[in-house]
C-alpha cells in the first residue's frame, strides 16, 4: 500500500496503523469503508462511505458518482449538468416551490386558518408533547448515524427508517408554536429548500445549473408575488394594521392567552386582555412584583403568536423574493464558473441578508413585540441555506479550489488558525464536541461489526482526523481565549447594558436642577474621559451624549426642546470625538518613542507599514477616511501619533465621521423616550433603525478599510518589506524576546500542564460559559427590567428599581454572577500560575546565551542587556540575561544545560 499510487500521507498511515494495511490506495468496487478523503490526493472509493455526487475528492480530481461515471465538472470543480429540464422536471421543481407556500397561506395565516391552528396548540399538554416529539427526534437521528445510515445500500429501508424521526420533527414545530409561534412556519418554508435539495440530487441531477436555478427562480417568484397579491386583497378587505384588527386578533386568541400563564394562577386572576394587558384599559394594581412580571411576559408572547400570524403572508413572500433574486442572480444572469464569481456570490449573498434582517428588525420592532427570537431563528435558516446551497450547486471540490485559489479564501483560512476564532468555534459548540466524538465511537463500533471499517482505530476516519486536528491546538491558549470573550460578553451584557443604564438614570436625575450649559460641559468632559480610557469603543460615548443631552433638552428647552436637543447633542459628540482624536495622537506620539510600544504595534510589520502609508495620503482619501473612522477609536488615533501623521491631515480625514456618529446620537436620544407612546411607541422602532444604521456604516467602513489595506499590501508589499533603519531596534527586542515568549508557550502548552491545571482551565471555562448561557437565554430571570427613562426611585410596578439600583438583580441572578465570579478566580488562579513558572524558567536558565529562532545568534552586546518581559502585551517583570563570567562554551552544550 506504500507503493505508486498510494499518497505519502496515506503511506505514513498505514506504517503508523491508521490503516489497514491488507487494503489498497486504489478505488474499489467492494471497499465499503468510510474513507472521505481527507488529506492526500486519494480519490474516494465507488462505494465507500462519503463517496457519490458530492463526495470530497481531491483538488483537480474529478469526483466519481455511483455509476462510476467521471462526473461534468465546470473549470473551478464545481459540478454541473448537461442536460435541458423535461416538462416532468420543471411541475416538479414548480410544486417543491409552490406546495410547501400553499401550506404557509392556509395552515398558518390569517388568510387561511392560522389562528385556529396556534389555538389547538394552545393547551401546555400540546407543548409538553412537542418536547417529547422533538426530544425523540434527536434520539433517533443520533442513533441512525450511529448506524451508519447514510450508508445502507437499500434506499426503501434508509427512506423508511428516516420517515418517523422527520415526522417527529414535523409534529414538534408544531406542537411548540404557543412558545416558539415562528417554529412551524419557518419549519415549512425550509420544507422548499429540503424538496429542491432532493431533486437536485436525485431526479435534477443531471440538468444545467441555469436552467434548475431558472425554474427555482420562477417558482418562488411566483409563489411570492402571489403569497403578496392574496395578502394585499386581503388586507385591503378591512384586515389592515390597527387597533380593530387589534382587537379581533386578540378576541379570536383567547384560548392562547389562557395558555400563557400557569392554571391556577390564570384562573385566580382571571386572565384576559382586557383587563391585564390592554394598553390603556389594563389595571394590574392589586397585583404583586412577580405577578406582573409574568403577566407582561404572558401578554407579550401571546401577542407575539397572533401578529405572526397575522404576518405569515408577507414573511414567506420576502423569504420566496430573496431566493428567486438570489437563484437568478446567481444561477441563471451570472452563473458562477469561475473562483471570483463564487467568492463575489458568497459575499453579496451574505451582506444581503444581514441588510435585509436588519431592516426585518427594525420594521417589527414598531409593534412593540419582542420578536428578536424569531428573525434569530429565519437568520439561522437562511445560513444553513447558504451552506446546503454551496455544497450542492457548488461543491466541495470547487469550495477547496477557491480556497486554495482565493486570497479572500486564504485570509479566511489564516483567521481560522488563530486561537482567538478557534476560541469562539469552542465556545459556541461547547458540549456538541464531546457528544460527537462519542456518537463516532459508537459509529466505529457499528462499523466493526458490519466489517465496513477501513481503520482500526476508535473513532471513525473523519473523526480521526478531527481530533489529530484539534490535538495539535494549544488548549490551554484556547480555553484561556474562551474566558477572556466570556468576560468580555459580561463587561457588555451586564457592564454596558445594565450598569450603565442605571448609571445614566440616576445621572439624569441628577442634572435636572443643572443649568443646560452646565450640563453640555459635564458631559463633553465625562465623554473625553471615555475616549481615553482604551477599551471604551466610540459608540457608548455617543450613545450617553444623545441620552443624557436629548433627555435634558426636552426638559429645560421649551416645546421644541428634544429636537434641539439632539442637534446640540450631535455638534457636542462631534467636538468632542475630534478633541479626544488629538488627545489619544497626543498620548502615541509619546508612547512611540519607546521601542517596547513600537513593537507592540508591530510598527516593521508589512500590514502595519500599508496602514501607514494609507494614512499619510493628502486629503479625503477614501481609504484614509475609512481607516480613521472604522477602525477602533483609541488604538486608530493613538497609531497615528505612533506613526506621526499630519495633526491636520488626521482631522480632516475624521471629519466624515459626523455621518457615523449621528445615528448613535439618534438612538441615545430615542432611548430615553422610549418610555413614551405607550406599548405601540414609535421610539423603540426608531431606536433600533438607528443603532442598525450606525453598526451597517461602521460595519461598511471597516470592511472598506481592510479590503484597502489588503489591495496597499499586494501592490506595495515588496517595497513596504524593506529593511528600515529606524526599526532596527524594535527587531533586536523581538529577538531578545523570543526566548521568553518560546518558555512561556512551552510552559503553559496543554502536555505540559498537570491534572490540577487542566482540571482548573476545564472548570473556568464551564462557569465561564455556563454563567454566559443563562445571562442570555434567562434574562429575565436573572434582572428585572429596567429603562433609562424610568426613575430608580420608582416601584418595581412601574419600571423603577425601588430605590435600590442592586435590585436590578434577582435571587437567580446572583446565582449566576456567583457562578461567573468562581470562573474568574479560577482564571487569576491559573495566569498567576503561570506567570510563577515562566518566572522560574527564566531564572533556571538565567546566564545561558539566548538562543533566538527567528534570527541569528545575538551579538554579546544584545544578550546582556536586561529588559522587561513582554507576553502578550502585557510586562510580566524584569528578567537578566546576562551571560556567566566562565569561558564560553559549544552551542551544543548551552542547549544541553537548558
Amino acid at each position: 500500500t506504500g507503493g505508486a499510487g498510494a499518497s505519502g500521507a496515506e503511506a505514513d498511515a498505514c506504517k503508523s496503523g491508521r490503516f489497514d494495511s491488507t487494503r489498497s490506495s486504489k478505488p474499489s468496487s467492494t471497499d465499503g469503508g468510510a474513507r472521505r478523503g481527507v488529506g492526500g490526493d486519494r480519490k474516494p472509493s465507488i462505494t465507500e462511505p462519503g463517496a457519490g455526487r458530492f463526495g470530497l475528492g481531491s483538488a483537480g480530481r474529478p469526483a466519481i458518482d455511483e455509476a462510476g461515471e467521471k462526473e461534468a465538472r465546470d473549470p473551478t470543480g464545481a459540478p454541473t449538468g448537461d442536460s435541458d429540464v423535461t416538462a416532468s422536471q420543471a411541475l416538479l421543481v414548480l410544486l417543491a416551490c409552490i406546495a410547501p407556500n400553499a401550506l404557509v397561506m392556509a395552515l398558518l395565516s390569517d388568510v387561511g386558518m392560522g389562528l385556529e391552528v396556534y389555538s389547538a396548540m394552545a393547551p401546555k399538554s400540546m407543548s409538553l408533547s412537542g418536547d417529547a416529539a422533538v426530544t425523540a427526534a434527536s434520539f433517533a437521528i443520533a442513533l441512525l448515524y450511529v448506524l451508519d445510515w447514510l450508508y445502507w445500500r437499500s434506499v426503501y429501508l434508509r427512506v423508511a427508517a428516516a420517515l418517523p424521526p422527520m415526522l417527529a420533527i414535523t409534529a414538534g414545530a408544531f406542537l411548540k408554536s404557543r412558545k416558539h409561534p415562528w417554529a412551524p412556519l419557518l419549519f415549512t418554508l425550509f420544507l422548499v429548500l429540503f424538496l429542491l435539495g432532493m431533486l437536485r440530487c436525485s431526479a435534477c441531477k443531471d440538468v444545467k445549473r441555469a436552467k434548475f436555478h431558472g425554474w427555482i427562480s420562477f417558482g418562488t417568484g411566483i409563489s411570492a408575488v402571489t403569497l403578496l397579491a392574496v395578502w394585499a386583497l386581503w388586507i385591503a378587505s378591512g384586515h389592515e394594521w390597527s387597533r380593530a384588527t387589534k382587537d379581533d386578533l386578540v378576541a379570536r386568541s383567547a384560548e392562547i392567552y389562557t395558555n400563557m400563564l400557569p392554571a391556577r394562577r390564570a384562573e385566580a386572576m382571571g386572565f384576559n386582555y382586557t383587563a391585564h394587558c390592554h394598553p390603556e384599559l389594563r389595571d394590574l394594581s392589586g397585583l404583586s412584583s412577580e405577578a406582573i412580571k409574568q403577566v407582561s411576559s404572558a401578554c407579550s408572547e401571546a401577542a407575539n403568536v397572533w401578529f405572526i400570524v397575522w404576518m405569515a403572508p408577507l414573511i414567506a413572500a420576502t423569504c420566496n423574493a430573496v431566493a428567486s433574486v438570489f437563484c437568478f442572480v446567481h444561477g441563471v444572469a451570472h452563473s458562477p464558473t469561475d473562483t471570483a464569481a463564487i467568492v463575489r456570490a458568497l459575499r453579496q449573498f451574505v451582506v444581503s441578508l444581514v441588510l435585509l434582517f436588519a431592516g426585518m428588525y427594525c420594521s417589527v420592532s414598531f409593534t412593540s413585540l419582542s420578536l428578536g427570537s424569531t428573525l434569530m431563528a429565519f437568520f439561522a435558516a437562511a445560513v444553513a441555506a447558504l451552506v446546503i446551497w454551496s455544497f450542492l450547486e457548488i461543491g466541495p471540490e470547487a469550495m477547496t479550489n477557491m480556497a486554495t485559489a482565493s486570497p479572500f479564501a486564504m485570509r479566511l483560512m489564516e483567521a481560522w488558525r488563530s486561537d482567538w476564532v478557534r476560541a469562539i468555534a469552542v465556545g459556541a459548540a461547547n458540549v456538541c464536541i464531546p457528544i460527537f466524538f462519542l456518537l463516532s465511537s459508537w459509529n466505529q463500533r457499528v462499523r466493526k461489526l458490519r466489517g465496513t471499517n477501513t481503520n482500526p482505530g476508535k473513532y471513525t476516519l473523519q473523526a480521526e482526523w478531527l481530533l489529530s486536528e484539534i490535538e495539535q491546538w494549544n488548549w490551554a491558549s484556547i480555553l484561556t481565549k474562551v474566558a477572556l470573550l466570556a468576560e468580555l460578553f459580561f463587561t457588555l451584557q451586564v457592564g454596558v447594558s445594565k450598569a450603565t443604564y442605571v448609571f445614566l438614570s440616576w445621572l439624569s436625575r441628577q442634572l435636572a436642577q443643572v443649568h443646560f450649559g452646565i450640563v453640555c460641559v459635564l458631559v463633553f468632559a465625562i465623554g473625553n474621559a471615555m475616549f481615553l480610557m482604551p477599551p471604551v469603543p466610540g459608540i457608548p460615548v455617543y450613545v450617553f451624549t444623545g441620552i443624557v443631552i436629548a433627555d435634558q433638552g426636552d426638559r429645560k428647552l421649551g416645546e421644541s426642546g428634544f429636537i434641539l436637543g439632539i442637534a446640540i447633542a450631535i455638534a457636542l459628540a462631534f467636538a468632542n470625538k475630534l478633541t479626544a482624536c488629538c488627545g489619544q495622537y497626543a498620548i502615541g506620539y509619546f508612547l512611540g518613542r519607546r521601542v517596547r510600544v513600537q513593537r507592540l504595534i508591530k510598527v516593521d510589520s508589512v500590514p502595519t507599514r500599508a496602514i501607514e502609508s494609507i494614512l499619510k495620503r493628502p486629503g479625503l482619501d477614501p481609504a484614509k477616511v475609512a481607516i480613521l473612522i472604522g477602525g477602533p477609536d483609541w488604538p486608530t488615533s493613538v497609531g497615528c501619533g505612533m506613526v506621526r501623521v499630519n495633526v491636520p491631515q488626521m482631522v480632516l480625514g475624521t471629519l466624515p465621521v459626523v455621518f457615523l456618529l449621528s445615528p448613535c446620537v439618534l438612538a441615545g436620544a430615542f432611548i430615553a423616550r422610549q418610555g413614551a407612546g405607550g406599548p405601540d411607541s414609535i421610539f423603540p422602532m426608531l431606536t433600533n433603525l438607528s443603532l442598525v444604521t450606525a453598526t451597517v456604516t461602521q460595519t461598511l467602513s471597516m470592511i472598506v478599510a481592510g479590503a484597502c489595506v489588503l489591495k496597499e499590501v499586494q501592490e506595495r508589499g515588496d517595497e513596504l518589506a524593506r529593511h528600515r533603519p529606524e526599526h532596527d531596534m524594535v527587531s533586536q527586542l523581538t529577538q531578545r524576546e523570543a526566548r521568553a515568549e518560546k518558555l512561556y508557550q512551552e510552559v503553559t502548552s496543554w502536555p505540559s500542564l498537570g491534572f490540577g491545571d487542566k482540571a482548573v482551565l476545564l472548570a473556568m471555562a464551564a462557569c465561564l460559559e455556563l454563567s454566559c448561557f443563562l445571562f442570555v437565554m434567562m434574562a429575565s430571570a436573572c434582572f428585572r427590567p429596567f429603562s433609562v427613562d424610568t426613575d430608580i426611585g420608582a416601584p418595581w410596578e412601574e419600571g423603577g428599581l425601588n430605590g435600590d439600583a442592586l435590585s436590578i438583580v434577582l435571587p437567580f441572578g446572583s446565582g449566576v454572577l456567583a457562578v461567573f465570579a468562581v470562573g474568574v478566580l479560577l482564571h487569576m488562579l491559573h495566569a498567576r500560575t503561570m506567570r510563577r513558572r515562566h518566572r522560574a524558567r527564566l531564572e533556571a536558565e538565567k546566564g545561558l546565551p539566548v538562543i533566538s529562532d527567528v534570527g541569528p545568534p545575538l551579538g554579546e552586546g544584545q544578550a546582556t542587556m536586561k529588559e522587561e518581559v513582554c507576553i502578550n502585551g502585557v510586562i510580566l517583570y524584569h528578567a537578566s540575561f546576562e551571560p556567566p563570567p566562565s569561558p564560553p562554551r559549544p552551542e551544543a552544550a548551552w542547549r544541553d544545560s537548558a
